[in-house]
């Protein structure tokens, strides 16, 4: 179930956001794969109590927002779009940005195209875009990892995939998001519906084209100009660690890197380790240092 919130018109889409709190210093979550905005359950109540305001949008497909079937709704400069309109049409300005997931990389395309938006950034699982996708250029070692954690956005891209997922009661389902602290929600979520709108995501951005655009322009993602923190959940098993930890290499600002307890959903599994480390960083003046590295 989403946050609370209110209906937006955005990007022609009835979009839900959640939109709490006052004040100067204000908050945007982002939420991934297969979630909506009810993920950070544990971290709004945490920014609104040190004085936040705090913005969670529900993406297209998920949630109390639209979810149009087609797949070329789903393309990312869309995606990223609705998001700057959302800030836009909020007035909204020095934000602390927060992305997990598909919402890592909505969040990271946002603070590498409009960095004089955002005040700090904290990724979760995913490390600067151009290493997500640029090691597949590197090594044979580093091509490999990369595309072996990357074979469900493949799968996610053929036919039969939602009638695989909701077969035999979600049984593939449950065993593909058994990291998953609240799957059963998604999956009632899913059933509202009877489609898995989400799946449109990774069918409408196939990651061979981000491969192909880093082999045709290494730089075509520039180095991030805004301070980042990048919480990789040391039993993650949908991303690789080195995709993470090499992102400081990408930076033109302050860069932290968090090793942290938990699964792929650590924002649930351990929402007091997450909460602590988020307000810490969004807290803290930023650093002038081009790539003060702190790992724990």
């Amino acid at each position: 179930m989403s946050l609370p919130g209110k209906i937006m018109q955005i990007g022609g889409y009835n979009y839900h956001v959640s939109d709490q709190g006052k004040g100067d210093k204000v908050a945007m979550l982002v939420h991934g794969m297969p979630d909506d905005g009810s993920c950070w359950k544990y971290q709004a109540p945490a920014l609104l109590n040190a004085g936040y305001r705090v913005i969670v949008p529900d993406t297209l497909g998920y949630g109390g927002t639209d979810r149009p079937v087609e797949v070329e709704h789903y393309k990312m400069m869309n995606i990223v779009g609705h998001m700057f309109e959302i800030i836009d049409t909020l007035g909204l300005k020095n934000i602390n940005l927060m992305g997990h997931d598909w919402g890592s990389a909505i969040t990271w395309t946002m603070v590498l195209q409009r960095p004089e938006l955002f005040h700090k950034f904290i990724s979760m699982s995913v490390g600067h875009l151009r290493n997500v996708f640029g090691q597949a250029h590197e090594t044979p070692e580093r091509m490999y990892e990369c595309c072996k954690a990357n074979w469900y956005m493949y799968m996610h891209c053929l036919d039969g995939m939602e009638e695989l997922y909701m077969a035999n009661d979600f049984r593939f389902f449950r065993s593909f998001f058994c990291q998953h602290p609240e799957a059963e929600k998604v999956i009632e979520a899913i059933k509202e519906t009877g489609r898995i709108e989400w799946l449109n995501y990774d069918k409408a951005n196939h990651v061979p084209m981000d491969y192909l655009e880093q082999a045709k322009d290494p730089n075509s993602l520039p180095n991030c100009k805004v301070p980042t923190m990048v919480m990789f959940p040391e039993d993650d098993m949908f991303l690789w660690k080195t995709q993470a930890i090499d992102t400081p290499s990408r930076m033109d600002a302050e860069c932290r890197i968090e090793i942290i307890q938990g699964g792929h959903w650590s924002m649930l599994d351990h929402p007091d380790d997450v909460n602590k480390l988020m307000l810490e960083w969004f807290e803290a003046p930023a650093s002038t240092a081009r790539a003060d590295v702190v790992e724990a």
